[in-house]
């Protein structure tokens, strides 16, 4: 999904990288056939609501609004970590799992 407007602090991510297609592709397939691998898990109880995950995000996610509706997928995470190291309560963490 190309967030059109929004192109945060890569914009070279979102509009001109030619492994962008190859990792959401990527996903996809992993997705389809359920097989594990490395993703993203919150822990929405215990969310405080500060929107750190999402100001520090690289590719501009609303990563606050993933962990509000439970979900930590999305086709442009690049898993780089950064919501889960600015998080204080912990609530993201990474998981090795088929997801749900």
């Amino acid at each position: 999904m190309v967030r059109v407007g929004v192109p945060g602090r890569r914009a070279g991510c979102h509009y001109i990288c030619w492994m962008a297609s190859f990792l959401i592709l990527g996903r996809k397939i992993r997705n389809l056939f359920r097989w594990p691998s490395l993703r993203l898990r919150a822990n929405t109880e215990a969310c405080i609501d500060c929107k750190r995950c999402t100001a520090n995000c690289p590719m501009s996610l609303d990563v606050n609004g993933m962990v509000q509706r439970g979900s930590m997928e999305d086709s442009e995470c690049i898993l780089c970590g950064s919501c889960v190291d600015v998080c204080p309560k912990e609530v993201i963490c990474y998981s090795f799992s088929v997801g749900k």
